[in-house]
């Protein structure tokens, strides 16, 4: 059976409750670790009443193979993992399928070609018996998953939920702004550092220096942000996903690795590929980021169909949500393609916003600008890699015994590799556009007031000033101290 655009976990519910032997009965296939963590915890969820008699476990993680083993031992009703670990434990003998699996669910069934798991799919198939139901997953219909509907299903029902990629206007508001790549930084720092953007937020960019690059810049005026990096450990990434649900941060900066695996392929053949990344990551298909208020395209997508899933992060679940995309003349063509894609209710709309009114930032950003510099993006690379791989190996298990610490443990924290000047963290208040005056976060202006408090009414004091009466008055607090000493 072959589903489009459908959930995959109540699909099996009925199925592994009837009672018999203890045995691996559903094999939930999934393109990345995200998504394997994701399922697992929602299956959970919705086995929580019923938890001894359906088991679920997930082995898409870097866990060694003889911490897995124990796990896969007791049988678990349903296994979660990608098509590569599958099939590491099958060779390992593991995993056997051959005899009890009754049912085989494949998500994001469009990704898994792109994320070369072919060849491990079809060495994991000989494993399995000869008759199982099967259900394929996909948000789109292509090539990929043309030849996975023939290497797995026969004679397939297909069921396709027919409806718009995009919510209209009324729950979605999709705009654009047209500037060059200089200027891309300049308007995010005014978006978010006057508070014109506001709540939950999701930023993708292309690559993962930029992502570095953008949060170092952030850091400069006092805007934290985490970044979704390929590099660092599962345990560390799903960490994030789940406290940025819980409302712990603010921002997220991600790449969307999936979108430009076509290029990676090419890459590998000129023998350029890089180590370290983990292949089995992505971010906008699969994963569920909770209510998400924004979508920001700082680097607009590569395909039309990379835009409909980065912008499907928000107004879900009739919540609503603004898409907002930075094109430059180098993507006009790209943006021409999803534009003409989605029409009538749910056009792409100008920005209302006026790059003169923020020329009066300019300057700050590019004396940001020069601090974020290759080495310092590097270093931050670097830095943060070491610290994630701390957490996630010394801490792992203290954390499991104390689980209300893990809450302390924040991703979002300024790495500061770039040299920060303290003075860019304040708004002057004669650099906001008289337009945005009204509509600029009152808290800035709270912070700005509240240096003015230093200074007396009528009274005008020089920097020298205030250091003496500072020191005066440390000096009568000194005196008073040794009258109440002597006293006593």
């Amino acid at each position: 059976m072959y589903f489009y655009g459908a959930g995959r976990a109540l699909i099996i519910h009925q199925r592994v409750t009837v009672q018999g032997e203890q045995a691996v009965r559903a094999l939930i296939l999934v393109p990345t670790k995200e998504l394997g963590h994701q399922v697992q915890t929602m299956i959970r969820q919705l086995t929580a009443y019923c938890a001894k008699d359906v088991r679920v476990a997930d082995i898409s993680g870097k866990t060694e193979l003889s911490a897995q083993k124990p796990i896969l031992m007791e049988k678990p009703d349903i296994v979660v993992g990608t098509p590569s670990r599958v099939q590491v434990h099958i060779s390992a003998q593991n995993l056997v399928l051959h005899s009890s699996l009754e049912m085989l669910v494949i998500d994001e069934a469009d990704l898994l070609f792109s994320f070369g798991f072919e060849a491990d799919l079809k060495n994991l198939i000989c494993h399995l018996p000869k008759i199982y139901q099967a259900f394929l997953m996909s948000a789109t219909l292509s090539d990929d998953v043309q030849a996975l509907k023939e290497l797995v299903l026969h004679n397939p029902v297909t069921l396709k939920l027919e409806g718009s990629n995009l919510p209209g206007s009324a729950q979605l508001q999709q705009y654009t702004v047209k500037c060059e790549e200089d200027e891309k930084f300049l308007v995010i720092y005014a978006l978010l550092k006057l508070g014109l953007v506001r709540g939950k937020t999701l930023i993708f960019v292309g690559t993962l220096d930029r992502c570095y690059k953008l949060k170092l810049f952030l850091e400069q005026f006092g805007i934290p942000a985490c970044v979704l990096n390929s590099e660092l450990p599962v345990h560390s990434r799903c960490h994030i996903i789940s406290q940025f649900n819980q409302g712990f941060y603010d921002y997220i900066i991600a790449t969307d690795d999936a979108e430009d695996k076509g290029k990676k392929k090419k890459k590998k053949k000129n023998g350029k590929n890089k180590t370290g990344k983990d292949k089995e990551y992505g971010v906008s298909r699969g994963v569920d980021f909770q209510n998400v208020a924004n979508v920001i395209n700082f680097d607009f997508p590569t395909s039309v169909e990379s835009y409909i899933h980065r912008v499907g992060r928000t107004a879900r679940a009739d919540n609503r949500g603004t898409a907002l995309s930075f094109v430059a003349h180098s993507e006009l063509s790209v943006l021409e393609e999803v534009e003409a894609s989605l029409t009538g209710d749910c056009a792409l709309k100008p920005y209302a916003f006026k790059m003169e009114e923020i020329q009066g930032f300019k300057y700050r950003c590019q004396d940001a600008m020069r601090a974020v510099t290759r080495q310092a993006v590097k270093e931050a690379r670097i830095k943060e890699i070491k610290q994630e791989l701390l957490n996630s190996q010394k801490l792992k298990m203290y954390f499991e015994d104390n689980p209300r610490d893990l809450q302390l443990l924040r991703h979002d924290k300024a790495l500061h590799p770039a040299a920060v000047k303290p003075h860019l963290r304040n708004v002057p208040e004669y650099l906001i556009p008289s337009t945005l005056q009204n509509r600029v976060n009152p808290l800035l202006r709270r912070k700005n007031k509240k240096k003015l408090k230093l200074i007396a009414k009528g009274v005008i004091k020089t920097p020298f000033k205030v250091r003496e009466i500072y020191r005066t008055k440390q000096k009568g607090l000194k005196s008073l101290l040794q009258i109440n000493m002597a006293e006593r």
